[in-house]
């Protein structure tokens, strides 16, 4: 292959960019671009380069995750893509396989992405960590299946007062919210950018935040108008967190309640959402499934070692990874409900599985034994499997309420 995997130079930023949206058979107007540039981390970029020709490329962001118990800092892989006149070369693996001794060499131990194909990371040690859900629900069957006194008041607040507001209740959740990213100041102005382009035919965000004493949650929401369609308007939540259930409660009542909405919809939801419960008319609630951040251990033992477990005991792994070898081994994971410890070892396993099938059920999304009933996880000791269900589990279904 005559194509050479080199780092990204400052001066090359924007034709890095190019070459990525190219690669999606799209480009990027200034708006977006100015967003992306804010998060943007040149020194973390790998460019697939044919003669003085950017063809592909793959980034990462330097972020940290919540995971059971605790937060691992996590490389957010992103901007990865192919020029179609390069596809089929092997680059995207070679980007691949530098990218994965480059988090290993500055001791991360997990990386994380958002797929644009469920087909492609798999071989690459990547695996579906987080499930979300996609909500729909006629404002005239919202009603609750209980009464409701509200628990404190909410407001409509700009975008400068709700991003000051809204910190303190997302780091509320983030704290016991598996899956969660933690958000730098950058990080904040972008996921609330809102350039026209990313708005699917509605208007600008509005902003409204729960108080009981103080900020408890907030909501951020945009209604989509379609007055001359002769159908009616849609609400669509772009990000409503509220760590207490009373202010959740409340900021669910205000969205299902606001005036000229025929439809509620929120795009990105966790799986354990309890609005399902709430329901006078469950059937009132469409739901739909699907992935959202895949995740990858890059150093197997430090990443078991750096959550907590739900359910004490030890069980020995013998993992499979094909991608980064330094990985594949037998280890033995002990857990206390109070700490965690894990390590190499020789000896019999109780479970055999690759890489993958830890990165699906690290955060505690996907079961052991699920797995193994699909044949990617081979029980060895009985009840193994059981317990590692135990173990992996957690209170909340993991959940992460934004792209990078």
């Amino acid at each position: 292959m005559d194509v050479r995997i080199r780092n990204v130079e400052p001066g090359e930023t924007r034709a890095f960019i190019g070459a990525i949206e190219a690669s999606f058979s799209g480009q990027l107007d200034e708006a977006e671009l100015a967003v992306e540039l804010s998060v943007f981390e040149v020194d973390r970029a790998l460019a697939a380069v044919d003669g003085d020709r950017i063809v592909g490329g793959a980034g990462a962001c330097t972020l940290a995750v919540s995971v059971p118990g605790a937060e691992i800092p996590v490389a957010g892989i992103t901007e990865v893509g192919v020029l179609p006149t390069h596809r089929r070369r092997g680059i995207l693996t070679a980007l691949m396989r530098r990218q994965m001794d480059d988090l290993r060499e500055r001791g991360e131990v997990l990386a994380a992405l958002w797929a644009s194909e469920g087909s492609i990371y798999g071989r690459f040690g990547y695996a579906p960590a987080v499930p979300a859900a996609e909500l729909s629900i006629a404002r005239a069957r919202s009603a609750f299946a209980t009464s409701q006194s509200p628990s404190g008041t909410i407001r409509l607040v700009d975008k400068e007062r709700a991003l000051e507001a809204m910190t303190s209740p997302f780091e509320a959740l983030r704290r016991v919210q598996p899956g969660m990213i933690a958000r730098s100041p950058a990080w904040w102005a972008a996921a609330f950018s809102d350039p026209e382009s990313w708005r699917d035919g509605g208007g600008e965000l509005m902003y409204a935040v729960h108080e009981d004493g103080e900020v408890d949650g907030y909501v951020a929401y945009r209604v989509v108008h379609r007055w001359q369609q002769g159908s009616g308007n849609v609400l669509r939540i772009h990000e409503l967190v509220a760590p207490t259930d009373s202010a959740y409660a409340d900021l669910w009542r205000f969205c299902l309640d606001v005036d000229l909405v025929e439809t509620i919809e929120a795009r990105l939801r966790p799986v354990d959402e309890p609005l399902a419960h709430m329901l006078a008319d469950p059937r009132a609630l469409g739901v739909r499934l699907r992935d959202s951040l895949w995740l990858r251990p890059v150093d197997v033992a430090t990443a078991l070692a750096g959550r907590r477990y739900a359910a004490e005991g030890s069980l020995v792994l013998d993992v499979a990874d094909d991608f980064c070898p330094w990985n594949a081994g037998i280890y033995v994971l002990e857990a206390t409900r109070a700490d965690s410890a894990c390590a190499r070892r020789e000896g019999s396993p109780d479970l055999s599985l690759s890489v993958a099938e830890l990165g699906a059920a690290f955060l505690g999304g996907t079961r052991p034994s699920s797995l193994a009933r699909a044949g990617r996880v081979r029980e060895h000791t009985p009840g193994a499997l059981a317990l590692a269900d135990a173990m992996f589990g957690w209170t909340r279904a993991p959940w992460c309420p934004n792209h990078f």
